[in-house]
């Protein structure tokens, strides 16, 4: 997974620094976060179709910590503006972004986890299945380890 800025800090090793970044970033999740795993109806032009939703989201008034998100693991801190409250800031990630974030977290994850498990597993699924059907299903990939697939 591509981060910005390891081993900012100096925590000490550049292994212990990333550890920490995604278990913090795994409490973010839990309580502030939103994880979306879902299969919508779409308009498209050739008429409407069920498409997949597969999106992490923090949304808060704290703006340093939504751009610490942003500057570390990539994407954008986005302004939303709300009438009479404090101004929010959103950091997004989606689909294989998602899958990355919630492979690398999962492991710190409490509340979350079982989202974070569908998300992984979603993309592990779909990589066994464009591979040959008639290879044994023990991918060498780590997540699939992880969570014990």
């Amino acid at each position: 997974m591509y981060m910005h800025g390891t081993n900012v800090g100096g925590t000490g090793t550049m292994e212990q620094d990333i550890k920490s970044k995604f278990a913090y970033l795994a409490g973010l999740f839990d309580g502030e976060g939103n994880i979306t795993y879902k299969k919508y109806w779409e308009n498209k032009p050739k008429g409407r179709y069920k498409c997949w939703r597969i999106q992490m989201e923090i949304v808060m008034t704290h703006e340093p910590t939504i751009k610490w998100c942003a500057n570390t693991f990539g994407g954008r801190c986005i302004p939303k503006p709300r009438k009479e409250h404090k101004m929010q800031y959103r950091w997004r990630r989606g689909f294989k972004n998602a899958y990355e974030i919630a492979s690398a977290i999962y492991p710190y994850a409490v509340t979350k986890k079982a989202a974070l498990k569908d998300i992984i597993k979603h993309y592990d699924d779909k990589e066994m299945d464009s591979k040959n059907e008639n290879v044994v299903r023990g991918s060498t990939r780590s997540s699939r380890k992880t969570l014990g697939l």
